[in-house]
């Protein structure tokens, strides 16, 4: 036992040592915020520091948050520094994650030798791996809950391998506290139990996560209506949100994106061994279908394991939102640790770990972790600095990135589109997810902004800005305009306007 315990720790150690130094070697020649979450988590983080109390400080009225759970913008508002500029907190933000990295490769490790019965030296090479692949690197980069959230879950696994029921129900509520996608683990926990040890024994896991939720659940519950329905995705709860889609196209929720979905999880499963740009996507789909069966296959010896991603699988394939890169990069060192620990014979093993750490070298060789960070945080933040002159202090700005503007500016600031992700399913372009003129109308109304920015990234407001130029021309001035087509448009809310209504 001492033996083992010994390669136990000197695994860890080593996985440890080995994230740190991945994170040390990242490039950081980019400004975090220009996600979008990250910015918010910021926002948050100093509300936490600052106004003790958890609201969104960058929407007009700073109405409480429902969206984000607290336990991220809470580890964050601890790097927060009062009386700081946003710019300077949002780069002692990005060093959170970069510390947070290391003992979540040597946590991995652990889970490796634990959990999945692999050698110290394979765990330890495998816990690096996962945590350098791109699909990884490009949530701990920036201030995203996702390491944290899988550093609860893991540990969550290790606690039900040791038999410590309770504690593992602790983990993984904590591992929905920082991020909501987490609880199909934490269902998935009374359900393993009371199916291996009857129902009796599933009662105090439950018991332990429902009551450490409980509080979450009545703040979301008081504060539902703390913005207005037109605001749902950007802001209010998860729930209010889907709940609104699924009464708008019952159909395309409930069947087109699933269907549409599966394939793009796969891709994004071969995605996460290869990195970005490699393959042709009928062979990353190829290849992500493979790693999911062998996840399934470790998974029937390992049912928190299995349940949990089986449940999480689900709710990704039902949630109208196609960019699967986030929702597999989120867990992919641990889909990996399965795929090895499934694999019957050592040299099948060791090929894959081989092709894994080609890949990963590869791609990290290429700053394929960060390469978006970089493009978004070039176009993004010259044009808040061409913008800083031209919006007066204290008025209140609809823009893509409202919580960036805030920190970056200092102005309240709103939304200039509304979430309609499943239009994308329907009609098959990313710009019909982003609202057309009656939302913009909709967020004008009720907030009343004096000015509306509109970037070069995506199609987040421009086609409901040239919606309300065509239907009510006196709406909107332009003001400014780069050679990149981003614009300043000054907003006449007081001019009458009936856009046309899209019903779904």
């Amino acid at each position: 036992m001492s033996s083992w315990s010994s390669s136990a720790l000197a695994a860890a150690l080593a996985a440890t040592l080995g994230g740190w130094l991945v994170a040390a070697l990242t490039p950081r020649d980019f400004t975090v915020g220009t996600f979008s979450d990250d910015a918010q988590y910021a926002v948050l983080a100093q509300a936490l520091r600052e106004q003790h109390a958890y609201r969104d400080l960058s929407i007009p009225g700073r109405p409480p948050e429902i969206k984000y759970p607290p336990l991220w913008p809470a580890v964050l508002a601890l790097a927060w520094k009062s009386g700081a500029s946003g710019d300077a907190n949002l780069e002692r933000l990005r060093w959170v994650n970069l510390a947070i990295v290391g003992p979540l490769a040597g946590l991995l490790a652990l889970a490796g030798l634990r959990v999945f019965r692999l050698s110290p030296v394979m765990s330890a090479l495998a816990a690096v791996t996962g945590i350098a692949a791109p699909a990884t690197m490009r949530w701990w980069t920036i201030p995203m809950s996702e390491p944290l959230c899988l550093a609860f879950l893991i540990a969550g696994l290790l606690l039900v391998e040791a038999g410590r029921f309770r504690g593992a129900a602790a983990a993984l509520a904590l591992a929905v506290y920082v991020r909501s996608l987490a609880a199909p683990f934490l269902a998935a926990l009374p359900i393993v139990c009371a199916w291996n040890q009857g129902w009796r024994r599933a009662l105090a896991p439950a018991a332990v996560g429902v009551a450490l939720l409980l509080p979450w659940a009545v703040q979301v519950l008081v504060h539902r209506n703390a913005v207005p329905p037109v605001l749902f995705g950007a802001a209010g709860s998860y729930a209010a949100w889907y709940a609104q889609s699924l009464a708008a196209d019952p159909a395309t929720m409930l069947f087109t994106v699933p269907y549409v979905n599966l394939p793009l999880v796969a891709q994004a499963l071969g995605e996460g061994l290869l990195g970005w740009h490699w393959a042709p996507r009928a062979v990353e789909i190829a290849l992500g279908a493979a790693v999911a069966a062998l996840a399934g296959r470790a998974g029937r010896s390992r049912p928190l394991l299995g349940v949990g991603l089986g449940l999480y699988v689900l709710v990704v394939l039902f949630w109208p939102f196609p960019q699967q890169d986030r929702f597999v990069g989120s867990v992919w060192p641990l889909l990996f640790l399965a795929a090895l620990a499934a694999l019957p014979w050592l040299r099948a093993r060791w090929t894959l770990l081989g092709v894994a750490v080609l890949a990963a070298a590869l791609a990290f060789a290429r700053s394929e972790g960060v390469e978006r960070h970089r493009l978004r945080s070039r176009t993004t933040l010259a044009l808040l600095d061409s913008l800083r002159t031209r919006i007066p202090p204290g008025s209140v700005v609809a823009a893509s990135n409202p919580a960036l503007v805030y920190l970056r500016l200092g102005t309240p600031s709103v939304v200039n589109w509304r979430f309609r992700s499943y239009r994308w399913y329907r009609l098959g372009y990313w710009a019909s997810a982003w609202g057309l003129g009656d939302d913009l109308w909709a967020i004008i109304r009720a907030y009343r902004p004096g000015y509306i920015i509109i970037e070069r990234r995506g199609a987040e407001g421009r086609y409901a800005v040239g919606s309300i130029r065509r239907q009510c021309p006196g709406v909107l001035t332009e003001l400014w305009r780069s050679e990149r087509e981003e614009m300043l448009f000054a907003v006449h809310p007081d001019v009458p306007c009936t856009p046309a209504v899209v019903p779904r």
